[in-house]
């Protein structure tokens, strides 16, 4: 209960006094008191405890592991990766078997860390394994990594034998979908993002089309991200468009969607109608937040043009 309330000391006085008294603890008592020192970043206390613990006759499982191996994947420090890897070989060492939660922890710290590379490696591993497979998360921590790392175009590097067999973002759906693996909306969240980074807006909206085909519906997220792809290529009746499309889905635009209207209509020099946009988004009664106020300095009033808002904003600019 204090673990999870992240009252972390409290948590450590109950325990340093159970220990005290010779109280006998369980693995769960244990994996707890490791997971609130992981939460804090203590993970020397952590480790230590792995160690403690079998003073006491109780062994560490494959959640003691995956909660550590966690907390280093989670630190943002060099080298975070190899203690990481360490500890895997460690529990391997003593027969403790990993399951897709420890794959799925080590994929998403290599490509956070940048090194796809290892990360597909282990997701070679964990498609040839019979007792755990790849699953949603997985496939969507491969595609953030190689998408944030700008390799859109070969999507997923599956590799037979680490020769690199490349295959496209589109032929990723379709595997996962043929492996039992359903594509949920941070997947096409992902890939849409990732299209519309790279100008390639008419491919992002087949997948949108796509996800509507499926039953999923578009979040926020995908909608503006969508319209802030038109809008950077220029392409503002589309953005408009998607905006309505928005709308008629029942997702009612936010104030991250009127940011990203209106800054696209001003560099159009459509300062008349992004003047329109932020008071219709005004009178909606959405706050205005940074941005709002970066886009009426950097896109309006630099560019000579004095938003006609009744005092609402202009002053805080």
């Amino acid at each position: 209960a204090l673990v999870k309330k992240n009252e972390i000391e409290n948590a450590e006085g109950v325990y340093k006094e159970m220990n005290r008294r010779r109280v006998q603890l369980d693995l769960f008592s244990f994996n707890t008191m490791i997971n609130g020192y992981c939460k804090v970043g203590k993970l020397s206390k952590a480790g230590d405890l792995v160690e403690d613990i079998k003073v006491w006759g109780v062994f560490p499982n494959v959640v003691t592991y995956n909660t550590l191996i966690d907390g280093y994947c989670k630190m943002g420090k060099a080298g975070k990766m190899y203690k990481a890897d360490v500890l895997l070989k460690e529990m391997v060492s003593s027969n403790i078997v990993a399951n897709e939660v420890t794959f799925n922890i080590l994929i998403d710290g290599y490509c956070k860390d940048e090194n796809v590379g290892a990360a597909m490696k282990l997701f070679e591993e964990l498609k040839n394994r019979k007792d755990s497979r790849p699953n949603v998360i997985t496939y969507n921590y491969i595609l953030n990594g190689l998408c944030c790392q700008g390799k859109l175009d070969e999507a997923l590097e599956l590799q037979k034998d680490m020769e690199g067999n490349r295959e496209g973002a589109s032929k990723l759906l379709d595997k996962m979908k043929d492996k039992g693996v359903r594509p949920d909306l941070i997947t096409y969240n992902i890939l849409i993002g990732a299209l519309c980074r790279k100008g390639e807006s008419r491919k992002a909206v087949k997948l949108l089309n796509e996800m509507l085909e499926m039953g999923l519906s578009p979040s926020h997220l995908t909608y503006n991200t969508l319209i802030d792809g038109y809008c950077g290529g220029g392409n503002l009746a589309a953005a408009l468009n998607t905006r309505t499309q928005m709308e008629r889905e029942g997702k009612r635009a936010n104030v991250v969607t009127y940011n990203v209207l209106i800054k696209g209509l001003c560099q159009k020099g459509k300062m008349e109608e992004a003047n329109g946009l932020l008071n219709e988004m005004l009178e909606k009664g959405l706050v205005p937040n940074r941005i709002t106020y970066d886009v009426i300095r950097d896109e309006m009033v630099e560019r000579g043009f004095v938003p006609d808002i009744d005092g609402h904003l202009y002053g805080g600019v």
